[in-house]
């Protein structure tokens, strides 16, 4: 993506934003208060993680006089689920929300089903894994209707998060978002994965820039398909508009979504630019650790449809280093010796350093692994590392407890302080054993470092992590 026309196209469309979109909730791609959000306060924008109220980002917010649109319409909060995708518009520091809008998802039938991590929906491959949550426990199968919801996590890929099988057509019948490639103007036609959308001039398409829309994300709504079903092939598209939380000025803004594209200065979250300074503080890693496929969270202010952040925090703060253990090519499900129970789930959606594909890992290489925590303790992999040969073990995850002087638990995993003989703070400054134990409580980050050896590993460093 061009960041620099993408910045110039930000700001040349505050007004269509603020036109498109004040006052009223969603026209469809999480339209809203381009000029500050409802109360003037600010905006979040990222995955339901939890409920009692509502759990976006990391934070809950009180949800007990929230408006809650999907698909252009009130619904009761009932219909919100884990692993949709929202926009929260209301007070961030008061964490109170005015209104919460669903980010549109894709909607059509199953045309192909890859394996059990993968399938084909409108054209896109949609990735499943071991943090993607399904109506009622239903895994649809070709043929069925479906409605996906996540994160657009690359070119004809969606990072889902929810997946519900439909029994009846919704309104609109379909709907897709992505990005924009071969774009061409004067037939009115672009692709989305390996869909091909046509537009018309009855198509609403008046929050787009004008010129070409590659490398756009983009949301679609459209009333027909050409293919052959299920496939869709050519979607008639009713509504085309750009996809995400689409701000143009705003003073406190928390923008969650995976990296798109990265500068000496900054980085892309789906549509969104983020530029960070010497003042931005970081969370679960450092500047050097962003690349194409991170999941982060951004926090600042919007100016100019470009977000400035005074911290940048990683989703996928896991990390764990050691030999594999055991491999499963079929499902991607990986363990490492001496980190017993937890299984690493490796997907499309890797970033992989050093190996060519998924199925060319072997048990005994030595990996570096970046991830974010899934069910029952399993870890999906964001960042896969194949390393020379090393008895080095590495894990990092939030403390489940706290013994005070003797261990803490990471990922069901107890880090015994019998042998450790160096404790560090955030500053990476060494530290006693006594002052450690006061800043680690229950839900710290912390990072374990040790040796393996004949199966056991001993268990030498402990450090602080924000």
């Amino acid at each position: 993506m061009n960041i620099r026309k993408l910045v110039t196209w930000l700001a040349g469309a505050s007004a269509l934003v603020l036109a498109a979109c004040g006052g009223g909730g969603s026209s469809g791609g999480i339209g809203g208060t381009g000029g500050g959000g409802i109360g003037g306060t600010g905006v979040a924008y990222g995955t339901i993680t939890d409920f009692g109220s509502v759990w976006v980002n990391g934070v809950e917010y009180q949800s007990g006089t929230a408006t809650i649109r999907i698909d252009d319409t009130v619904h009761p909060e009932s219909d919100l689920r884990r692993g949709m995708v929202v926009r929260v518009d209301g007070s961030i520091s008061g964490a109170t929300a005015a209104t919460i809008t669903v980010d549109d998802a894709v909607k059509g039938f199953v045309e192909q089903v890859l394996d059990a991590n993968r399938m084909i929906v409108m054209g896109q491959t949609v990735q499943i894994d071991n943090t993607t949550r399904f109506d009622n426990n239903v895994v649809p199968v070709q043929g069925d209707r479906v409605e996906v919801h996540g994160l657009i996590a690359g070119d004809g890929l969606i990072a889902a998060g929810y997946v519900e099988k439909k029994a009846t057509a919704p309104t609109p019948p379909f709907a897709v978002k992505g990005v924009v490639k071969s774009h061409d103007t004067t037939a009115q036609r672009f692709q989305i994965g390996a869909l091909t959308v046509q537009y018309s001039g009855t198509t609403i398409v008046s929050d787009m820039p004008g010129g070409t829309w590659n490398g756009l994300q983009v949301d679609i709504k459209g009333t027909a398909c050409s293919g052959t079903a299920p496939v869709c092939g050519t979607l008639t598209a009713s509504k085309v508009e750009p996809a995400g939380a689409n701000v143009s000025s705003i003073s406190q803004a928390e923008i969650e979504g995976i990296v798109s594209a990265v500068t000496a200065s900054g980085f892309t979250i789906g549509n969104q630019v983020v530029a960070t300074t010497g003042s931005t503080r970081y969370e679960g890693g450092v500047f050097g650790d962003i690349a194409v496929g991170t999941k982060l969270e951004a926090e600042g202010s919007i100016s100019g449809g470009v977000l400035t952040a005074t911290k940048v925090s990683f989703r996928d703060a896991i990390r764990l280093e050691g030999d594999i253990a055991t491999f499963n090519a079929g499902t991607g499900n990986l363990t490492l010796t001496g980190l017993p129970g937890i299984t690493v789930n490796v997907t499309s959606i890797t970033e992989l350093k050093n190996v060519g594909s998924i199925g060319a890992l072997a048990v005994g290489n030595h990996l570096r692994i970046r991830g974010k925590l899934g069910n029952n303790g399993s870890v999906g992999a964001s960042q896969l590392e194949v390393r020379s040969a090393d008895n080095r073990i590495e894990l990092q995850a939030p403390a489940s407890a706290v013994t005070p002087e003797t261990s803490v638990t990471l990922l069901g995993i107890t880090v015994s302080t019998t042998s450790v003989s160096s404790y560090q703070d955030l500053s990476d400054a060494q530290i006693s054993r006594a002052a450690f134990f006061a800043a680690a409580k229950v839900n710290t980050l912390i990072k374990a470092r040790g040796r393996l050896s004949s199966g056991t590993v001993t268990w030498e460093e402990l450090q602080l992590e924000n």
